[in-house]
Parts: C-alpha cells; sequence; structure tokens
C-alpha cells in the first residue's frame, strides 16, 4: 500500500528528476513508467502463506538419502499407572524405512509385540495375532519415514492421520524457533526449524489428547535419534521411552514385518 501511494503521488516527480540527472529523452522516460508500475506490483505482492506441506517439503529437502534405511535398537518402556506406580520393561525394535517397524515386547521369544506396516496395526500375544485395523502411525511417519519416502506419499498419511495440513505457522516454542503445523486446538506437529526434526505430536480424538514430546537427539552414523521420548494422555504422563543399544544395519529379513514371520522374529 505503502509503494502504491508513492507511486501515484511522486512517480511522475520521480521520473522527472531521473531526467534530469542522468539527462535521459522524454521517450525512455515514457518507457520507464511501465517499470515503475511493475516494480510496485512485485514489491506489494504477498508472500505465499505458509503450508504444512511446505514444512515436509523442507524436512524431506534437508535429509533425503542422509539415513540409514535399516535401524534396530532396545528401549526401557517406563508405564506409568500413576506418578507413583509404574511398571518397565524391555522392548526390542526394528525398523525399514519406510514405513515398517516390529516390536517385541521383553523377551524375543514371549511372542508379544506389534508389527505397522502398510499404514496397518497388527498386535500378538502369545503368538498369536490379536487384532489388526488400519493406522496411520504418525510418530514413525514424522521421525523417520518423511526423510526416506516422496513428500506426496507422507502429505497422504498425515491428511489420513488427521492433521490439517493447510494450517502451519512459524513461532517459538520451548526457547526454539518452530514451525506448528495442523490445528493448535487439534491434532497437529511441531518441527524445529533449524534442524528439521520433530520435537512434538499431538493427537486429539475426541476428548482426549495423546502428547509424544521427543527429545535426546543423537547423533548415530551420520543419522539423528531422538532418544528420550514422552508420551501423555490429556495431561497426564503415561509412557517414556529410552534407547539404547542403536545399530544401522546393512540389512533386515523382509519376513520379520510379516505376520507370518513374526514368531520367528530375530535380529
Amino acid at each position: 500500500m505503502f509503494r502504491h501511494f508513492l507511486l501515484v503521488f511522486y512517480g511522475p516527480e520521480i521520473l522527472f528528476n531521473l531526467g534530469l540527472w542522468f539527462n535521459l529523452s522524454p521517450m525512455l522516460l515514457h518507457l520507464l513508467w511501465p517499470l515503475l508500475f511493475f516494480w510496485n506490483t512485485v514489491g506489494s505482492a504477498k508472500a505465499p502463506a505458509l503450508t504444512g506441506q511446505d514444512v515436509i517439503a523442507k524436512m524431506h529437502r534437508k535429509y533425503a538419502g542422509k539415513f540409514d534405511p535399516y535401524f534396530t535398537f532396545d528401549q526401557t518402556a517406563v508405564l506409568y499407572k500413576s506418578p507413583q506406580d509404574s511398571t518397565v520393561q524391555v522392548w526390542h525394535e526394528a525398523i525399514v524405512f519406510p514405513g515398517k517397524l516390529v516390536i517385541k515386547f521383553d523377551d524375543f521369544s514371549a511372542g508379544n509385540g506389534a508389527i505397522y506396516a502398510q499404514d496397518s496395526q497388527f498386535v500378538f500375544k502369545d503368538n498369536v495375532l490379536q487384532s489388526r485395523r488400519r493406522r496411520v502411525h504418525e510418530l514413525l511417519v514424522l521421525a523417520f519415514d518423511v526423510y526416506h519416502q516422496p513428500v506426496a506419499r507422507t502429505v497422504a498419511q498425515l491428511q489420513e492421520a488427521g492433521i490439517d495440513l493447510s494450517l502451519a505457522r512459524q513461532t517459538s516454542w520451548q526457547d526454539k524457533n518452530v514451525y506448528v503445523v495442523g490445528n493448535p486446538e487439534g491434532s497437529h506437529f511441531i518441527i524445529d526449524q533449524k534442524k528439521l526434526w520433530l520435537l512434538q505430536t499431538v493427537r486429539q480424538t475426541g476428548e482426549n489428547r495423546t502428547v509424544v514430546d521427543l527429545k535426546g537427539y543423537q547423533k548415530l552414523q551420520d543419522n539423528w535419534i531422538a532418544t528420550n521420548l514422552t508420551f501423555s494422555l490429556n495431561g497426564r504422563r503415561t509412557m517414556r521411552e529410552v534407547y539404547y543399544n542403536m545399530k544401522f544395519p546393512n540389512a533386515l529379513p523382509a519376513d520379520i514385518f510379516t505376520v507370518a514371520g513374526f514368531n520367528a522374529a530375530r535380529w
């Protein structure tokens, strides 16, 4: 608006002074007049609004091809019934990026755990499949898969998970400059602007609000991994995960990510 004001009221005077200073002909000054209008139009145009897809594209560009596709680790899982009552388990996990995760609870031979693959969740007890349901694992998508798969694939998964990618903004959070993508009052996620990695996910399901905070990022063989995760439900802490024994093997058996292969799965 200010540029437009300057052009309307001072444009002729600007051109007149240019003619005097540089000894320009009237014909050349006449040709310069449209350029002033172009300068006004370009200079006053608003930058496109930031979207979640823009943020996802930034994340992908920064690390695509730089992280290993296979990852195994153990974790201490502290499960809280209340702040004073908790139990500790050891989980063993293996991932192939993008999109395949197998978890064995406690001992490998106990037969309890889960598989996440093809945007579905498979839960096992005593080596028997107990349930199967469609589920996008947005934590897996945003912490890992986003760097290993096309942007369009990540966008589709997050939209299915109920995150409004048309909503995105830059702000400050916990002394960091961040991107907040999604509805702040509903499902959304928070990305570190500089590092372009995940800091928090929020899933709103009815009146229930599940929050996952990711901290303790470590660089291991050129892979950045958040090693300390805290889960909460409606403001109450429900679980804490601490990763250790982290490895990046050259390959993993394909069948450990299948229902048929869960029983014998080892890595």
